[in-house]
């Protein structure tokens, strides 16, 4: 298995409105000056803070605004290209925005764009971006697994909302290097995008990039080939033991298909989530991991899978081992 990931292999797209799909180049600092003192205040988490006269205010503004920009919305290059690929390759996507339906609506009718089945702004569900709740929840509506999407957007607080929904975040439209640590890739235009989508193009992924770049390709490839068993003897803390395999570049674990998480494996390993009791070992390490490091996979115990040391701290000498051919 390959420990790369491209933009074609993802199992479903989330898709920002407003610099995606819609350029409308809205400008939020009148905004700001006059309900926040010019400060860079996010606008709808901080609302509350306002009374409730200014609150409305604030809406009213936001909406009048955001409506001027739909009235005049131009077509990003390249966001047509890409929900055809997506439609033609029977991908899931939705769009995923913090405005409001209405806007979102305009906006389509003007550039000519026949919206999807699932579309959210931030008047019709619960929970808006950068919050993981929102991307998750779109991610299971439209029924792919929130570790195999890909939140596509322009701004910080898309990337911040993949990076805590545990999804692959992109950032295009911007070259925003600060933004690089949040991102999987930058591609300063949506046509960019489409163009590594069509070619297939590898990238490192995001959670292995100081990997890649300390060990080199060689290492995080055999690496990734490696299936180590999760070891049967009661670990002082099992979630220690994946992360380091894992940060190692470890491609699978093996896990047995009838062991149980039970009370005692929590108290001995008290970093998964409590959740998870009464479950497989298999689902437990699974919904440990899968947020963390998605290219990882987790397996039913196999003969091929490498007794790797039960203590954490050893696994580094093991895994390089391993590399220099002795394991």
């Amino acid at each position: 298995m390959r420990p790369y990931w491209s933009l074609s292999a993802a199992g479903g797209f989330l898709l920002d409105w407003d610099g995606v799909i819609a350029d409308t180049k809205l400008d939020f600092s009148g905004i700001r000056e006059k309900y926040y003192g010019g400060r860079r205040a996010m606008l709808l988490e901080e609302a509350h803070t306002l009374p409730q006269e200014v609150r409305e205010a604030l809406n009213r503004d936001l909406i009048e605004l955001e409506m001027s920009g739909a009235d005049r919305a131009v077509a990003v290059p390249g966001a047509f290209r890409l929900i055809s690929l997506l439609q033609e390759k029977d991908i899931p996507f939705c769009i995923l925005s913090r405005n409001c339906m209405d806007v979102i609506k305009r906006g389509a009718e003007v550039i000519g764009l026949e919206l999807p089945e699932y579309v959210w702004g931030r008047d019709n569900m619960e929970f808006v971006k950068p919050d993981p709740r929102a991307l998750m929840s779109a991610a299971e509506k439209i029924g792919a697994p929130a570790n195999r999407c890909v939140y596509i957007g322009d701004f910080l607080y898309d990337l911040q909302g993949a990076r805590r929904a545990g999804m692959r975040g992109v950032l295009v439209q911007r070259d925003e290097r600060e933004w690089e640590c949040w991102a999987d890739v930058i591609f300063p235009k949506m046509t960019d995008l489409v163009k590594a989508f069509e070619e297939k193009k590898e990238f490192v992924p995001w959670e292995y990039r100081e990997l890649y770049a300390a060990k080199g390709a060689a290492w995080l490839e055999r690496a990734c080939s490696c299936t180590f068993a999760l070891p049967e003897a009661p670990l002082p803390d099992a979630a220690s033991w994946l992360l380091r395999a894992a940060e190692l570049g470890i491609g699978s674990f093996s896990v047995s298909a009838e062991r149980v998480f039970s009370p005692g494996d929590w108290k001995a390993s008290p970093s998964f989530d409590t959740a998870s009791m009464g479950f497989t070992w298999g689902e437990t390490v699974s919904s440990f991991i899968a947020p963390r490091f998605p290219q990882v996979t987790v397996k039913s115990s196999g003969a091929s899978a490498l007794p790797a040391p039960a203590d954490a701290s050893a696994l580094d000498d093991y895994i390089a081992g391993i590399m220099r051919g002795n394991g």
